[in-house]
């Protein structure tokens, strides 16, 4: 007779609080901490979800696309596939990074990446771009408003300056001493101090920039006023000279400064070639060239050498004709 088979034990009976994942903060911590991988056009890029949910509404591209409630592709690579431009997503990622947005200097891109906020629905992003792109139109608008003036220029065949002739500000150029800077601000009490020009001939040895007014009274007042605070005046009362600190010797170095450091844009050029003798080396020829200078410009050039008045411009505003 076999013997009785061993019992066999009953089945545990599972509950369904047994079978119920519980989230714990640990675990929530754990995927906030995960790392995503973003193909943005071919541009690979990671991040922490945390990072992501920090910088985004829950409804947002972004957000849903982390959390699979879209249906944004995967690479080969497994990685969330965007058909974007890369390039800008970088600017997005380290926005939500550094909480602030950071651009490379003369970044001119803005439209675009305003564009790329939109498209991610980043409404904070957008907002800072915005007010970005309205400091940005302004500011280009107060580069269209300004002055018009003429420079002629005498030069040898090596580009080296002669002879330089244009209005009074062309003197903003140079570093002017204490003296100049003074009868400067005389000037600025004549209702039209644009008629007056000056004259820059290099070498210059005695460091004088030779100043005509066109009105002869002017002539007669400023002269007068020279000689009383020690400045040279030419025999005739024609000239009064101010006294600078800095020569400009080379045409191009004058070009690049005006191009530069005042946003400057030349107009027109007109070149006259003149031939002093039969040899070569000692022809010249002049440049008349149409210039023009946003007043923004002008404004910072008289506070940065000390021309500049809370209340009134030592240039008339109301001289915005040729004629610097």
């Amino acid at each position: 007779m076999p013997s009785p088979s061993p019992p066999v034990p009953a089945p545990r009976s599972l509950s369904v609080s047994s079978l119920t994942l519980k989230c714990t903060d640990s675990d929530k911590q754990n995927f906030n901490d995960d790392i995503v991988t973003f193909n943005i056009g071919g541009h690979i890029y990671s991040t922490t979800r945390l990072t992501i949910n920090e910088n985004v509404d829950s409804q947002s591209l972004l957000a849903l696309i982390i959390t699979n409630q879209t249906t944004t592709q995967l690479d080969h690579h497994g990685h969330y596939f965007i058909d974007r431009d890369g390039i800008y997503f970088r600017y997005i990622l380290n926005y939500f990074r550094d909480k602030k947005l950071y651009l490379p200097e003369n970044f001119t891109e803005l439209k675009q990446l305003c564009s790329e906020a939109k498209y991610y629905q980043i409404d904070r992003l957008i907002n800072e771009i915005e007010n970005r792109l309205n400091r940005t139109n302004e500011q280009n608008n107060q580069l269209q408003i300004g002055l018009n003036f003429t420079l002629i220029s005498n030069l040898n065949q090596g580009g080296r300056i002669l002879t330089l002739i244009g209005p009074l500000k062309l003197i903003r150029l140079f570093s002017i001493e204490t003296i100049g800077k003074q009868f400067l601000k005389i000037i600025s009490n004549f209702n039209d101090p644009s008629n007056i020009s000056c004259q820059c001939t290099f070498p210059l040895d005695d460091k004088l920039i030779s100043c005509q007014p066109f009105d002869q009274l002017q002539r007669i007042v400023l002269a007068k006023q020279a000689r009383k605070m020690g400045m040279a005046v030419s025999y005739c009362d024609d000239y009064f000279y101010i006294p600078i600190e800095r020569q400009i010797m080379l045409r191009d170095e004058l070009a690049q400064l005006l191009l530069n450091k005042y946003h400057g844009k030349l107009l027109h050029t007109n070149i006259t070639y003149e031939k002093n003798s039969n040899t070569n080396h000692d022809s010249s020829y002049t440049l008349v060239e149409n210039w023009f200078i946003p007043n923004i410009s002008i404004a910072k050039c008289e506070e940065t050498n000390g021309l500049s008045n809370k209340n009134e411009s030592i240039y008339s505003n109301s001289s915005m004709t040729d004629g610097f």
